[in-house]
């Protein structure tokens, strides 16, 4: 049996992809940026103890090697800083697609109208490099 015949049977064994998952796959592809930082998740705060009716915001940290992020979540609204503050072009990302916003000289920012679901947000900096931050549901 050749490489080609196993395939077209491995392909007999197995249903065909979803166009669908297929498409959130290479969407997935599309976001990797090699050059940025993962700034991970350090610290969760809950305006409101879990399960109390009425929302609140969320404060979550995030640290890189040379920055970190405070964002404050409250509803489908994302406020944050960067500290040390320093301005950067920031990239919302979700499913849904990218938007973009700046922070200003205190390295302040804010974005409204927040896809619910996953987001992550990209930083360039102004020194070239990149920050992300992983993925949270908001």
């Amino acid at each position: 049996m050749n490489d080609d015949e196993l395939i077209q049977r491995l392909r007999g064994l197995f249903p065909p992809v979803p166009e669908h998952v297929l498409a959130l796959g290479h969407a997935a592809f599309a976001w990797f940026d090699p050059a940025a930082t993962l700034a991970t998740l350090t610290e969760e705060t809950r305006g409101t103890p879990f399960g109390v009716r009425g929302g609140g915001s969320r404060l979550l940290t995030f640290a890189a090697p040379r920055v970190s992020v405070e964002i404050e979540v409250c509803g489908r609204e994302i406020v944050g800083q960067l500290a040390p503050p320093v301005t950067a072009d920031v990239v919302l990302r979700s499913p849904s697609g990218e938007r973009g916003t700046r922070t200003d000289e205190a390295g302040a920012f804010a974005l409204s109208a927040v896809p619910a679901g996953l987001v992550s947000l990209l930083f360039r900096l102004t020194d070239a490099t990149s920050v992300v931050t992983s993925w949270i549901r908001v």
